[in-house]
């Protein structure tokens, strides 16, 4: 398996189409893709020190994307949203090769959402 940044990762789709070590340009039309009937992408990463280490898009009704990362334990769960597709995937192969500053893009909340929930630190 191919590495992104150094990490083995995998696409999932909705549909339950895998992809092992996706491009940069196989998970640009993975999102372009995203609509009714098949709207996630999950893109975890397989050597992780754990399980629970990836980033999911969900493509809403209304055409804005639900980004969400995750590192490890529920209290490691966030979420942001964005409205542009290029920008959902700039962040996307930013996270997946692990690129410094990957979050900066983005207003990223604690997952599930609370109006006292803090932000990402």
């Amino acid at each position: 398996m191919t590495r992104m940044g150094g990490s083995e990762l995998r696409a999932e789709t909705a549909h339950g189409a895998a992809y092992d070590a996706p491009s940069g340009a196989l998970l640009l039309r993975l999102l372009d893709e995203l609509g009714p009937g098949n709207q996630y992408l999950i893109v975890d990463r397989l050597d992780a020190p754990g399980p629970g280490h990836y980033m999911q898009v969900y493509r809403e009704v209304d055409g804005t994307f639900a980004v969400e990362y995750r590192e490890g334990a529920a209290d490691r769960h966030f979420e942001a949203v964005a409205a542009d597709l290029w920008q959902v995937h700039e962040v996307l192969t930013a996270w997946a090769a692990d690129a410094p500053g990957w979050r900066d893009g983005f207003d990223w909340r604690h997952w599930p959402r609370t109006d006292d929930g803090p932000a990402y630190e």
